[in-house]
């Protein structure tokens, strides 16, 4: 790892990255702060994956700050909430916490119980085999046994902080929908944390959790597309995408795929960081500035090969990022905070009418929001008169007179049962 850094010092006296020069750790013996700028970096400024919330992220931050206190990791890790996707911990102390993940957590030692079981992939370096790949020797028993013992090594850094060990089971009992070939059986984790956290007391912390995910976007966050009436709209660049009644469409999360006669259209959103760069690799490229901003036209050319050590790295990264591939037609409107991309493939020339997002269309693809409410009296929410037909915990669950309940701000149906 140390030699992989001298290289990258060697290979140029300025490299830069999505357009930036990338700092100390990159140009030091700090190879994983380096990975873990580079993957910020990706999520912020190239995909458009984060959750654009800055008191969200300080608070779980405050929350590994604890936990990291008592574990055996030099720095603290980095937090970044992203807007979709798991929770992992990647080389580069870095975590990447999805919001679907906090939106399922009812306590802030629930949500400590996930970071803490992260905190320990990074003290054990699992992590490293996300961007160099696996050894021969890793086998999917040995990547449960390393999940098992993550499990473990959580419920001892939340005593250490001061959580509830018990939060881990059910942290893990919320979390946890079915078994994979990487991880143990999920009764099995459950069941061994719950032994562990026995009767053993702690902070809890369910009113500090849900005052600071209060108005949080819930299921699926819309404003990178979404189709409304005859137009796909993308509310995070104030862009409608109009579509015709002959149009075969599919909407995939937020890629629009579009048949018209013999040709296919494909548009995303991205980062305008990532969207100058692919502009830069488009072949015969042809420049316009309109009135939706800054459009590049051209066709997508080979990937330059760049063997450097700083190349590897960078190519390794930007093979996760959407991106077309080599020959396509692509347009590209760029945004003041971000950019359209337009994969043109197929036959013909269909023509595509962009225009400015109506404010009509923006509040229709406004996404859904948690709203915290109050218990009027103790009991069982099933029969109290709280969040009707919005509850977004557990109908069994037993408040008191006062007690912050996790409701939908818009109507919508319970998404938790008993």
């Amino acid at each position: 790892m140390r030699s992989l850094v001298v290289l990258l010092v060697a290979c140029s006296p300025a490299p830069s990255y999505l357009g930036t020069e990338v700092p100390k750790p990159c140009t030091t013996r700090d190879p994983e702060g380096c990975l873990g700028w580079m993957m910020e970096r990706d999520l912020f400024a190239a995909e458009l994956g984060t959750y654009d919330d800055a008191s969200l992220r300080a608070y779980v931050q405050r929350v590994v700050d604890r936990l990291a206190g008592g574990s055996s990791l030099g720095a603290t890790p980095r937090i970044m909430i992203a807007d979709h996707g798991e929770t992992y911990a990647t080389a580069g102390r870095r975590i990447i916490v999805s919001r679907t993940t906090i939106e399922k957590l009812e306590s802030e030692a629930e949500l400590a119980g996930i970071l803490a079981h992260e905190l320990a992939h990074l003290e054990a370096r699992h992590v490293l085999v996300t961007l160099f790949g696996r050894p021969e020797s890793d086998s999917a028993a040995n990547r449960r046994d390393a999940e098992a013992i993550a499990d473990e090594r959580a419920v001892a850094l939340l005593e250490r902080a001061g959580y509830a060990p018990s939060a881990m089971a059910s942290a893990l009992a919320a979390v946890l929908e079915q078994d994979d070939v990487d991880h143990p059986p999920r009764a099995e984790r459950i069941a061994r944390v719950a032994k562990l956290g026995a009767n053993r007391g702690g902070f809890e912390g369910r009113a500090e959790l849900l005052a600071n995910i209060d108005r949080m976007v819930i299921g699926r966050d819309s404003r990178l597309g979404d189709r409304v009436d005859d137009a796909w709209v993308v509310p995070a660049l104030s862009l409608a995408f109009e579509l015709y009644d002959d149009d075969r469409v599919v909407s995939a999360d937020d890629i629009l795929v579009v048949r018209r006669d013999r040709a296919t259209i494909l548009a995303y959103a991205v980062g305008a960081p990532w969207a100058r760069e692919l502009a830069t690799s488009l072949d015969a490229s042809e420049v316009e500035r309109s009135r939706l901003g800054l459009v590049t036209r051209g066709t997508m050319s080979t990937a330059r090969a760049d063997d450097s050590p700083l190349g590897k790295l960078a190519r390794a990264i930007r093979n996760t990022l959407p991106q077309p591939i080599a020959g396509t037609e692509v347009a590209i409107v760029e945004r003041q905070h971000g950019a359209l991309v337009i994969e043109l493939g197929g036959k013909g020339a269909p023509v595509l009418h962009m225009r400015a997002a109506s404010e009509a269309e923006l509040v229709a693809s406004e996404p859904n929001r948690i709203s915290i409410e109050h218990a009027p009296a103790a009991g069982r929410l099933s029969a109290l008169d709280v969040c009707t037909g919005r509850l977004l915990e557990r109908t069994d669950r037993t408040v008191e007179a006062g007690d912050p309940v996790k409701c939908a701000a818009a109507a919508m149906e319970t998404v938790r049962g008993e």
